[in-house]
Parts: C-alpha cells; sequence; structure tokens
C-alpha cells in the first residue's frame, strides 16, 4: 500500500507498507487502481532523512520506492492476486481559496505544484471557476490549506495571491413535495416527450442503506441523494428510468440558495407517461431536471455549514477563557476533562468561526493552550446568518449582470 509520496532527487519517491509476500528487484507490480504495470528499481529503508538500498523487503516492512507513479492509498499485486486494500476515507472538503499567481514563471510553478499536492493528498482538491477561471483549492482547514500555500512559495517558487477562505456549504429540504412535470417540445420532426410524477422528500443520510420500500432503489452516498423506481404498468418504459434518475441526480449538483451542492433528498417517481415517437433519454432527463426546479423552491430549502470537532488543551485555569472563547462562536461545548492541573475542552463549532481561532486562543490564554480540529457533520445555518448569506449570494450574483 502506497502510503506517502515525496519528491527526491531521483523523481518520486513513494513509502509502501508491505502486507503479504516480498518486494525485491526486479519484479513486475501491478497498481490495482490503474492496472499499470511497474518494474522494481531500487529499494531502500529509511532511517530519518537516512537512506538504506536493500534488494527485498518482507511482509510488515516499511520501504521506500523509486520510479513509481501513483497516488496515495494506492495498492499493488504481483498480478495474481486481485484484492486492492480498504480505501481510505476522504471527506468531503470544507473550505476553499481562490489562488491567483504573480506572473508567468509562478503560473507554471503553481501548475506543477497543485498537481503534485493532488497526488500526495486525497483530501486537497483543485478546481476551476466556471465562470471566471481561476483556480480554487480546497482543503480541510484554514491550517491545511496555509500549508500548501507557503510549500508552493517555498518549494516551487510560486508566488501567488489568495482570497479570503470561503466556507463550503450545502442545501438541502425540509419538507416533502409532489411534482407532476411534462416535458414536450415540438420543433419539426420528432420532438420531445416525457412526463414524470412523484415526490421529493428529505433523506436521513444517517439511514441512507436502509432499504427502499419501491421496486428498485439506488443510492449515491458521497452527497447524500437516493432515487426510488415505483413506477408499474410500464408508464414510464424501463429504458428510460436512468435517464429520469441522471436528471434529478444531476440538480443535486447546485441549489438554487447559494448554488451550493444539495444533500439529503430521496426522490420517488411513481407514475408518468411516455410517447411512442418522441420519447427519449433527453427527454425524460430533461422532465426530470424540470419537476426539479419546479418543487426545489416550495420544498423548504434550506443551508448547511460544516461544524468542526474542537479540542482544546491546556492549564486548567484558562479553562473558563477557552469555554467563552468557544462559546461566543457559537460552539456547543460537549465535555471537559481535567487531570493533573490541566484541563481538555471538547466542543462542536461552525467551521465559518473558526478563522483567525488560534490567534484568539493565544490572547485568551496567554499562549499557553493549542487546539486541534476536525470534521464533525453538516448542521442547518442559523435563519439570520442564512438570509445574510443569502442575501450577499444575490449581490453578488446581480454585480455580475
Amino acid at each position: 500500500l502506497a502510503f506517502k509520496l515525496e519528491d527526491g532527487r531521483y523523481g518520486q519517491l513513494t513509502y509502501l507498507r508491505i502486507y503479504s509476500g516480498t518486494l525485491h528487484k526486479g519484479l513486475e507490480i501491478i497498481n490495482v487502481r490503474t492496472s499499470k504495470k511497474h518494474k522494481v528499481g531500487r529499494l531502500a529503508r529509511m532511517h530519518a532523512d537516512e537512506m538504506e538500498d536493500i534488494d527485498r523487503a518482507s511482509a510488515g516492512d516499511i520501504v521506500a520506492m523509486f520510479g513509481v507513479d501513483c497516488n496515495s492509498g494506492d495498492t499493488f499485486t504481483d498480478g495474481k492476486m486481485h484484492v486492492t486494500m480498504t480505501s481510505m476515507h476522504v471527506p468531503d472538503p470544507v473550505i476553499s481559496l481562490t489562488v491567483t499567481p504573480n506572473d508567468n514563471k509562478s503560473q507554471t510553478n503553481m501548475s506543477k505544484a497543485l498537481r503534485r499536492f493532488t497526488k500526495e493528498d486525497p483530501t486537497f482538491h483543485v478546481t476551476a471557476d466556471p465562470e471566471t477561471g481561476e483556480t480554487i483549492i480546497k482543503g480541510m482547514g484554514e491550517l491545511h490549506l496555509d500549508v500548501y500555500i507557503e510549500r508552493m512559495r517555498r518549494e516551487y517558487a510560486a508566488e501567488v495571491t489568495t482570497s479570503p477562505p470561503a466556507v463550503a456549504y450545502r442545501e438541502t429540504i425540509t419538507k416533502r413535495v409532489d411534482f407532476n412535470y411534462l416535458h414536450k417540445k415540438q420543433t419539426g420532426g420528432s420532438g420531445q416527450y416525457g412526463k414524470v410524477i412523484g415526490y421529493i422528500e428529505p433523506f436521513d443520510e444517517e439511514t441512507m442503506s436502509d432499504a427502499s420500500s419501491g421496486k428498485s432503489s439506488r443510492v449515491v452516498a458521497e452527497i447524500g441523494y437516493r432515487f426510488n423506481d415505483e413506477v408499474v404498468g410500464g408508464k414510464i418504459p424501463r429504458e428510460f428510468m436512468p435517464a429520469v434518475d441522471k436528471g434529478f441526480e444531476s440538480m443535486m449538483e447546485k441549489g438554487m440558495l447559494l448554488g451550493a451542492p444539495v444533500r439529503g433528498v430521496s426522490v420517488t417517481v411513481n407514475d408518468g407517461n411516455s410517447h411512442a415517437v418522441d420519447s427519449s433519454d433527453m427527454a425524460f432527463k430533461e422532465a426530470a431536471r424540470g419537476a426539479w426546479r419546479e418543487v426545489y423552491a416550495k420544498s423548504g430549502p434550506q443551508l448547511l455549514e460544516p461544524v468542526m470537532k474542537v479540542a482544546v488543551e491546556g492549564p486548567s485555569e484558562t479553562q473558563g477563557g477557552v469555554v467563552s472563547t468557544l462559546m461566543q462562536r457559537r460552539g456547543v461545548i460537549i465535555g471537559t476533562t481535567e487531570s493533573d492541573g490541566f484541563s481538555r475542552v471538547e466542543a462542536e463549532v461552525p467551521l465559518a468561526e473558526m478563522f483567525g481561532f488560534s490567534t484568539v486562543l493565544r490572547s485568551a490564554t496567554q499562549g499557553k493552550a493549542e487546539f486541534t480540529m476536525e470534521f464533525a457533520k453538516y448542521a442547518p445555518v442559523p435563519a439570520q446568518i442564512s438570509e445574510e448569506l443569502i442575501a450577499a449570494h444575490r449581490e453578488k450574483q446581480n454585480a455580475k449582470k
């Protein structure tokens, strides 16, 4: 299992944990994810920054291998075993930054750096804004992205300018709404005809694996989406149902409040209609998209924000200041412990309130406390803050017109 990648003087250095068998020079191994074959060249055992060349390694060893193009988390076998190690859980990014290179040289170097970082770290994502073309990096926290920005400058001489960090909000619905939508278009010759009837309702992601009561159900756990096919009697021919499913799923990409991804939605289609000539995959996909647009605003759409589990440790005399600081940031204290003059405070705090927290914590505790933070869950945004976010988003959209 490849668990760490590093740039060395002779190319990519891949750190491997061997779980069974032996690895030796000249052995041909296969990357299970890409099916690419690689011949083992130089093998080394690492001792801090010292490298000891070896000829072979056995199960339980951790070694470094040169010249293998792979990603973190890839599994290698000898080709006789068709197995893969359990993939690492990669949570969705919760924060993003816009990164702009200051000159052409930095543009080239930044591109090299970003390619490198995405191979090293599956929690680091790079996308391009479809409207402006700007580069957006996404990760698991403010410090996470700060480290990569600093590495760009230090290791790749890429001088970049960053925007203020943005929180990765999500949208969901809060009530069931029925739909009855007909997509009909005639442009000469064969037209488009598709009718879908059913309902959308909130989907509890904690029970997303529960079986549906319908004929068939498809769950996409990554985005909290479930599609239930309950059509009987051939009202919608079976070959068109995947298009209906994909039509609804595609609308989960962008909600109508902030344009954020939608999650926690179950769609059930239980009736509809088709035309012998004019019905097609495209027609039914558009019918699904039209049905979504018609009912989404009526379904009680709601903003969700990432909530982080924060643990602060420091001398017991700082506990009062820590608790006060967390609660001022909409934090909910979930536990406190004390031992040998030190205290640990655990809380759930919205990510939007955690920017600059390290500076505030240093001030509140005279630099005696430290904190860790990890993603916990998505939770509804308070009404007043939600209204402010939506108003700011609309103002920004209007300014682009």
